[in-house]
């Protein structure tokens, strides 16, 4: 009787060990959502200028009139970026020996803050006209009778193919600023952006490919390394999925070693703790 009882207390023990563990290790399929709270700055920016890439509803603009979260800092994150590149402003061009000196030490040099040629540049503070997004119905259907694992298929590409595409440059060497939430600036024929460039032009492509808006949402978080990092997040039916710029796979929310600040209800001007 004594060893029976034994037995079955260290099976609950060892139960309820695994169940911490578990717990620990972030094991929950869904994000759990905290308390309403301020959205990104550089997100209310991007929505008062932008309405079509911000994905709100005009009718909830008034919502983002709340300051971000105190201490949030400006979503920087490039997760290192090869070589060294140097963003020419429109006034005096470099000297012909300057240029030479930069080639021999490696420092790429792309001309930008040409305004006038640049159609993907809004200043904050300025709108740009809504253009329609919506996926055709035929990509809507494909995509809602698609298996889970082809739905991750569908992802991976989308992650992998703009992750590659897109060159990584701070809002700093682009526009002049420290928080600028666009969709990758275009300068001659290259895309550059920093992490929520990325996470705003595959939103983009996924819902043209017919993927639901109201999957998919915007978090920030902060990275092993210390940075405020953002991502874009899709709800499948097994949990939350993160697409990222520092990895090349769709990866489960609580598998990523990040600590998670804050997440937009998706389609919608709230934002939420994580």
């Amino acid at each position: 009787m004594f060893k029976a009882r034994n037995i079955v207390v260290g099976l609950i023990s060892l139960g309820a060990l695994m169940t911490a563990a578990s717990a620990q290790a972030g094991a929950t399929p869904f994000m759990p959502r905290g308390e309403g709270v301020g959205a990104p700055i550089g997100f209310v920016d991007l929505c008062r200028r932008d309405l079509a890439t911000c994905g709100v509803p005009a009718s909830q603009l008034a919502l983002l009139g709340v300051e971000a979260p105190t201490g949030l800092a400006p979503t920087a994150s490039l997760g290192g970026v090869a070589g060294q590149r140097h963003f020419l402003g429109a006034a005096p061009s470099a000297s012909v020996e300057d240029e030479a000196e930069a080639k021999l030490i490696s420092v790429e040099t792309v001309e930008a803050f040409v305004m006038a040629p640049v159609e993907d540049f809004v200043p904050a503070g300025q709108a740009r006209p809504e253009a329609p997004r919506a996926a055709t119905p035929d990509a809507r259907f494909a995509w809602a009778n698609r298996a889970e694992r082809d739905q991750l298929k569908l992802l991976n590409q989308v992650n992998q193919s703009v992750n590659r595409e897109v060159r990584k440059a701070s809002d700093l060497e682009l526009y002049g600023v420290d928080e600028y939430w666009s969709l990758p600036r275009v300068i001659n024929g290259k895309k550059y952006g920093d992490c929520e460039d990325y996470a705003l032009e595959k939103r983009r492509q996924l819902i043209e490919a017919g993927v639901p808006e109201s999957a998919l949402s915007l978090a920030v978080a902060v990275t092993a390394r210390g940075e405020s990092h953002a991502v874009l997040m899709i709800s499948l039916k097994s949990g939350d999925w993160v697409l990222d710029n520092l990895t090349p796979w769709a990866t489960p929310w609580q598998d990523l070693n990040y600590h998670w600040v804050e997440r937009q209800v998706p389609g919608t001007a709230l934002w939420t703790t994580a």
